[in-house]
């Protein structure tokens, strides 16, 4: 059996190892699964390089999502999920990045008939789109704002937003990318730059954000804070290019913005485990329908997992990249 190995913390092109190993077997209340795909997310290449929240101990397997087949349990575990396609939760417990994997029967969730390749991002992108609409308390409407609109979050917010009847305003870094947000139904798609706070403003013509959201960091949504209306929320949900900056003293203080952090990890941990079902189970239906997706540029061997490194983090994609498992 492949499966990549974190040797050391570093570059993924030196930190990570291809290995082989004897088919595990799954323990009393366990599942040995079949991967069919798993994705590479920056989450697990910052985790690779020791800047993640996770820190596992050395060797570890990696990778946090993907989907496949459960082919064995253990003696305590229902085998009728022998044989069911399963999504794997991002425990950080167990590596996807794997042709098979053997883990807690808690840690899967049985998903419908679907495109493996949309499954295997199930776990953390919609995860986190959903819950950042899910928790703002915003009513049909209302308007989020939103940097990095094409990555994949972005992309998911601006369906689940419209499906709650949320208009969004998407800041993108390039035209094509914007003309893209727009096709998939973003409201109004503009690009950075030096007359962003001004469009802004026009594009809402008199509204205000009731929510902003940003995996960015620094201080590359202060022009969407400042359209934020009176206590509105504002949620960092990453720190891509640096750690985050809070909003003014007259957002802070005069309008009385909400400013937090969201790290997905949290409600993996202290979610009770039927919320989470319910949740992913939702979501894999949407995806199961075709209501939602996500662009893939590109699947890899593992044995390509270097090339597949390098892929993951060119900044010009078209969409992910997955690992993929004949």
């Amino acid at each position: 059996m492949q499966h990549l190995v974190l040797t050391q913390f570093g570059s993924p092109d030196t930190a990570v190892e291809l290995a082989e190993s004897s088919q595990p077997s799954p323990g009393a209340d366990q599942v040995r699964v079949r991967l069919e795909a798993a994705a590479i997310n920056p989450s697990d290449l910052m985790l690779i390089q020791g800047k993640y929240l996770v820190r596992p101990k050395l060797p570890a397997t990696v990778g946090a999502e993907g989907v496949g087949i459960v082919e064995d349990a253990g003696h305590e575990v229902d085998r009728s999920i022998v044989g069911k396609r399963v999504i794997l939760l991002p425990t950080y417990e167990y590596g996807t990045w794997s042709q098979h994997a053997v883990v807690a029967e808690r840690d899967v969730v049985a998903v419908p008939d679907a495109d493996p390749q949309q499954l295997a991002m199930l776990t953390i992108n919609p995860a986190t789109a959903h819950l950042l609409l899910e928790q703002a308390g915003l009513t049909v409407g209302d308007w989020v704002g939103q940097t990095a609109a094409n990555s994949a979050v972005g992309r998911l917010v601006v369906a689940l937003a419209r499906r709650r009847g949320l208009k969004t305003l998407n800041v993108v870094r390039r035209e094509d990318a914007a003309a893209d947000i727009r096709d998939a139904g973003g409201d109004v798609a503009l690009v950075s730059g030096p007359d962003l706070a001004a469009d802004i403003t026009r594009a809402l013509d008199g509204d205000e954000l009731g929510l902003v959201i940003s995996p960015l960091g620094g201080d590359l949504a202060a022009p969407l804070l400042d359209a934020l209306k009176f206590r509105g929320k504002a949620v960092m949900y990453g720190s891509l290019t640096g750690a985050p900056s809070g909003p003014s003293a007259a957002n802070l203080f005069a309008r009385e913005i909400r400013f937090t952090g969201f790290w997905l990890g949290n409600w993996f941990f202290r979610a009770p485990r039927r919320e989470v079902v319910d949740t992913l189970s939702y979501l894999a239906r949407l995806v199961s329908d075709g209501e939602l997706s996500v662009p893939v540029e590109a699947t890899y061997h593992l044995d390509d997992y270097q090339k597949a490194f390098a892929h993951a983090q060119t900044t010009q994609r078209g969409g992910k990249v997955l690992f993929t498992f004949d």
